[in-house]
């Protein structure tokens, strides 16, 4: 999901991947705008952080950031099932 923060400087963007099982936030990223990028780099890091097995689903809504190239081949390379 991608929500905005007021910071003392400012609107900033986060992104966030949540394991629905643990409830835990597995990945992040912050950003002053909200491109493809933002959720990109929270999928990464998620992936890095839990290594998941190919039995992994990622649920998103049909945002832009969701639903452009660049998100759908990360998601395709770590083997990951896409719901939306």
């Amino acid at each position: 999901d991608i929500t905005y923060v007021w910071t003392m400087e400012g609107w900033v963007y986060l992104a966030s991947v949540m394991d629905l099982y643990s409830r835990k936030i597995v990945g992040w990223n912050i950003g002053t705008r909200m491109t493809k990028e933002l959720p990109k780099i929270a999928l990464e890091r998620a992936i890095q952080y839990r290594k998941p097995t190919s039995d992994l689903i990622h649920h998103s809504d049909r945002g832009s950031q969701y639903c452009s190239n660049e998100y759908v081949n990360s998601l395709e390379k770590y083997g990951v099932k896409i719901s939306m």
